[in-house]
């Protein structure tokens, strides 16, 4: 398809959807989905492929990759012209629709895109994926959401799994969920009088909730690890320069628990939770929510 065609298609999906947000795309014949310069999810992009790279071990066109809340579809798009197969799913029309134009425009045969709720993540619904991104999303979920969704992505995970994700600086808050504390704070996601509709048309905040829980990075290693994870690493290179403290890149592992042969007397003892910097009792003596 010609620059003329392609930039003609383009503006047709924004007199429908409305411009691009975040991902700029280059559709081909120097056309690109926002513009020709650097908008910033490219130093991103650089270090989830990298991540995924380095770690699959395997070419891409024999990985199966789940891009979750793909947004306007930038990283799907990226990995499947790399030659993986992907699955991508999102909720808002608009950024579905906007991840489907480039999918067409660049033939990517291999990329299917999912109007859909994350939330409604199953192996039954979807299958099995070498490699789960979830990048952008996890801040935006309340409890009990949060934990539930942590523990669908596990089962639909077989390798490892990239997250991307601001975390609670402070422990101001816990919620107990199947017998443990999680630490973190609640952030607002929009006004609580708002509209189903409203909230909808907020791209840069949940879709119904008015609140999310973040966890802290001790909470978060915790979830990971007891929803399967057995290894869980922070990236900090390639560098996202500019990064914001509470922001951070995991990379969890789903391996298999190891028996060790050389310290046969640890194998009996269980492992232990991350601990949080602070001191603060027991479950029964702090206001627990759940």
């Amino acid at each position: 398809m010609d620059s003329d065609s392609i930039k003609k298609r383009k503006q047709e999906i924004i007199e429908r959807y409305g411009s691009w947000t975040a991902h700029n795309i280059h559709l081909g014949g120097g056309v690109y989905t926002i513009d020709n310069r650097l908008v910033g999810d490219e130093v991103k992009l650089r270090r989830i492929l990298q991540i995924v790279c380095d770690v699959a071990r395997a070419p891409l066109h024999e990985i199966r990759v789940l891009d979750l809340a793909c947004l306007e579809g930038l990283y799907a798009v990226e990995l499947a012209r790399h030659g993986a197969e992907v699955a991508a799913i999102e909720v808002r029309e608009a950024n579905i629709e906007k991840a489907r134009f480039a999918r067409d425009i660049l033939t990517l045969d291999r990329l299917q895109l999912y109007h859909d709720d994350i939330r409604n993540l199953s192996k039954e619904k979807y299958g099995y994926f070498d490699v789960v991104l979830c990048l952008g999303i996890l801040y935006h979920l309340d409890v009990p959401d949060l934990f539930l969704f942590l523990e669908k992505m596990s089962e639909v995970c077989k390798r490892f799994a990239v997250i991307d994700t601001h975390i609670s600086v402070t422990e101001s808050e816990f919620y107990l969920y199947k017998g443990r504390k999680y630490w973190g704070r609640s952030y607002e996601e929009h006004s609580p009088d708002s509209s189903l509709k409203e909230r909808s048309k907020s791209l840069w905040s949940s879709i119904d909730n008015v609140k999310s829980f973040w966890p802290t990075r001790s909470s978060l290693y915790n979830l990971l690890t007891h929803a399967g994870f057995t290894s869980v690493f922070e990236c900090h290179t390639p560098p996202e320069i500019g990064k914001p403290l509470d922001r951070l890149t995991l990379l969890a592992i789903k391996g298999a628990r190891q028996t060790l042969f050389s310290s046969q007397l640890i194998n009996e003892v269980p492992q232990e939770d991350v601990p949080e910097k602070g001191n603060h009792g027991t479950a029964d003596q702090d206001d627990a929510k759940s």
